[in-house]
């Protein structure tokens, strides 16, 4: 921390400075002092002594701060100013080795946890296309929990994005029971063997397609079924934030929240017309 930068470079046309605003360079590292050899560092507790750094007849003295369970050292703040030559100066101390808690750190963390970059997780609503009215299609998202490891207040602590709540937008606005659907759950495929998925899954039934010619998308196909085109599902992912200090289980929960959007592929949704026939599975005439 005693040495002294250089914030220019030499180029052909000479000095100038490295970035158009040099600015003062701060870091954290322990609390240091000049004390007297003898009685003085004898009198202080957990010390190490640095030779060397401080004038004739004294030596650096690093002091270390005691702290509680629950409480982590925070150490000194310290800067090297900017000269009007572009060089830096010797470090000087700002601040003393200090005991934080996970609430000192919290405003910090609630900073790291808005600025985190979360990738949208897959929305996916089951069924091959198109998809027809009166059946229940599961939707699901891959969304699992985010962690990233940052340094606040010279402490190392672990950032957690934990995704808990998703809202469905089913683009059905012909729907009796509505065209979204909020829940704690992220859903689930359907599988071979599973029991037919009903409303207890988180999905959507199309029931009503609106008015071809008058509602905007639908329409009557060539055979006279009524379609609706375009349909597209979006996913508002909602994640919870929370910290804990590195090496540690205790978790902090982070005020406020963030989201994220994910929209499914366009598809279509028509109707299932019955119709009578006279020939059974076999092509045998049975009427």
């Amino acid at each position: 921390m005693t040495e002294s930068g250089d914030a220019f470079v030499t180029t052909p046309d000479g000095r100038e400075p490295a970035n158009s605003e040099p600015k003062d360079r701060y870091a954290r590292t322990d609390a240091v002092t000049c004390g007297t050899l003898g009685e003085e560092l004898d009198s202080l507790s957990g010390i190490v002594t640095a030779p060397g750094a401080c004038p004739e007849g004294t030596d650096v003295v690093e002091i270390t701060t005691p702290c509680e369970d629950g409480e982590y050292t925070l150490d000194a703040l310290w800067v090297q100013r900017v000269q009007e030559d572009g060089t830096y100066d010797d470090a000087e101390q700002l601040s003393d080795d200090q005991c934080v808690t996970p609430a000192d750190i919290a405003a910090q963390a609630r900073r790291e946890f808005k600025s985190m970059k979360i990738a949208a997780p897959e929305a996916t609503v089951q069924g091959n296309p198109p998809m027809v009215v009166n059946v229940h299609y599961p939707a699901y998202t891959s969304a699992a929990p985010l962690d990233r490891t940052v340094t606040l207040l010279g402490v190392p602590v672990v950032l957690r994005a934990e995704p808990t709540e998703y809202t469905w937008d089913f683009d059905d606005p012909y729907s009796s029971t509505g065209s979204t659907l909020t829940t704690t759950s992220p859903g689930r495929p359907w599988h071979e063997g599973d029991a037919t998925p009903d409303e207890s899954w988180v999905g959507h039934t199309y029931s009503q397609l609106g008015t071809p010619g008058k509602d905007a998308g639908t329409g009557v196909d060539g055979k006279g079924n009524v379609y609706r085109a375009g349909v597209a599902v979006t996913l508002t992912t909602t994640w919870q934030g929370r910290f804990r200090v590195q090496g540690t289980s205790d978790w902090t929960d982070i005020s406020g929240t963030i989201s994220t959007t994910s929209t499914t592929d366009p598809t279509t949704v028509t109707e299932a017309r019955t119709r009578l026939v006279c020939e059974d599975l076999e092509g045998d005439a049975t009427c």
